[in-house]
């Protein structure tokens, strides 16, 4: 699975990739870049329902940062 993401918060990069280590997928490759806005470009490998569970709260993760309220 791949990702290319774009975030406000470049702990959310740490987020993401301790979720992967919690869902038992490996991140096979990061690519970030952190200006005003973070640019994040990530790679997992693992079982489908983990990944998908990985999607499911990389999801969360942006919903959140797009409206913090």
């Amino acid at each position: 699975m791949t990702c290319d993401l774009t975030l406000r918060d470049v702990r959310s990069v740490a987020r993401i990739v301790n979720l992967a280590h919690r869902f038992n997928c490996r991140t096979t490759h990061i690519a970030v870049q952190a200006d005003a806005t973070v640019t994040a470009r990530f790679a997992f490998a693992g079982p489908e329902v983990a990944l998908s569970r990985l999607r499911a709260q990389i999801d969360r993760i942006l919903a959140y940062e797009a409206n913090p309220t």
